[in-house]
């Protein structure tokens, strides 16, 4: 299980009340998938790093936590609020360098990120321009990655629309 935390930084377009699994835990700031066979978004998992299949079916940044730990109690709710596009901080878990506009996919749990190739179908987002990238003799210098201590915004892109495309 990971650790709940809170990385959403700006929220640009979000779909309230997506049906979820109760059995799960979500985390703020958890990656989600849409399950089409029980129709309900679901967290990431190790599993899904570098995914086609996941990434095909993401749908965006959980912006609640379930069960609701804060109030005392495993309050199951059967919905939740999911971020679709905006900019999220996501740490990586590779040690690759990144520059502005690199294509990242899953890493290998549900609040990690990695790169990958720009003609693959397992992109989930954009490295933003609103890190701190240097700029040194005209050209920007790529951000030199420690895996699972580097934290980067990334542009979250979901592939899965039919969730927004009404």
């Amino acid at each position: 299980m990971t650790s709940p935390l809170s990385n959403v930084k700006v929220e640009q377009l979000r779909i309230s009340r997506v049906p979820i699994d109760v059995t799960k835990t979500y985390n703020l700031g958890d990656n989600l998938k849409w399950d089409p066979v029980h129709s309900l978004a679901v967290p990431v998992v190790a599993g899904d790093a570098a995914s086609a299949s996941a990434a095909y079916y993401y749908i965006g940044v959980a912006l609640d936590q379930q069960p609701i730990y804060s109030l005392n109690e495993n309050l199951p709710f059967a919905q939740m609020n999911v971020l679709v596009k905006g900019l999220v901080q996501f740490t990586v878990d590779d040690n690759s360098t990144y520059y502005p506009g690199s294509p990242v996919t899953f890493g290998a749990g549900p609040q990690l990120v990695r790169l990958c190739s720009q003609s693959g179908s397992t992109v989930i987002g954009v490295v933003a321009t609103e890190n701190n990238f240097a700029v040194a003799s005209g050209s920007t210098t790529g951000i030199v990655a420690t895996a699972l201590v580097t934290k980067l915004l990334i542009y979250i892109k979901p592939a899965y629309t039919q969730l927004t495309s009404w």
